[in-house]
């Protein structure tokens, strides 16, 4: 598995338990924030990745 596989499951898998977390106390705001702040760097990643594989492909 490379760098960038590995990044992208450690990130899936947090919020995963940040959600987890989240989903059995909803009324709390530190998971709510903890679950908002994982997903978020989640999707940022993606971000990157998909920015990446383009730039690879117009240089193709």
């Amino acid at each position: 598995m490379d760098v960038n596989q590995k990044r992208l499951k450690s990130l899936a898998d947090q919020t995963d338990s940040a959600f987890e977390l989240y989903k059995q106390h909803p009324a709390s705001e530190d998971y709510a924030q903890a679950y908002e702040e994982a997903k978020s760097a989640l999707d940022e990643y993606m971000v990157k990745i998909r920015l990446s594989m383009q730039q690879k492909g117009k240089r193709s």
